[in-house]
């Protein structure tokens, strides 16, 4: 018998089975994988300035928006939607209005949100705060022609 020749009834250790070098794998390309997902997901997105309007659009969009507020203003008064309705398409167009001239996501902010982006938003704010009981109130308020007034005076003073 040989020095390096193994005593008899000596046996070398099974190795693993190859199963379990891939599921070794699998786990650390899942733990990569959801490393990668972290950090993109929560990465800065990259922030979009909307394109300046023209003159010759913001007067175009002005006009349009004046048009729908008197067009739900006269659906209104006539019946053919409840003022609650009215107060929050009125809500609608001035928020998309502010949106499609300035870029910011009125649409989607709360009316707390609107108080606390400062100055530029206050005139949508009240706007917005005057809308409000009409919209959510336990009964339907009257508040409409008003309303409608001050959603006009935002759109024609918007810039």
């Amino acid at each position: 018998m040989l020095a390096a020749d193994p005593p008899p009834g000596f046996y070398a250790p099974d190795p693993y089975a190859a199963k379990w070098l891939w599921i070794g794998v699998g786990i650390l390309a899942l733990v990569a994988a959801w490393y990668a997902w972290v950090w993109w997901s929560t990465r800065a997105r990259k922030v979009v300035v909307p394109p300046r309007v023209t003159p010759d659009r913001l007067t175009r969009l002005r006009e349009d928006y004046t048009r729908q507020i008197d067009l739900v203003l006269e659906r209104a008064a006539s019946g053919e939607i409840t003022q609650r309705r009215a107060h929050q398409q009125l809500s609608v167009l001035v928020r998309h209005f502010v949106q499609e001239v300035s870029g910011i996501h009125a649409p989607t902010m709360t009316l707390t949100e609107l108080n606390a982006r400062g100055d530029r938003l206050t005139p949508v704010s009240e706007v917005v705060g005057t809308l409000y009981p009409g919209e959510f109130g336990p009964r339907e308020t009257a508040t409409l022609s008003g309303a409608g007034t001050v959603a006009k005076q935002v759109v024609a003073r918007w810039s």
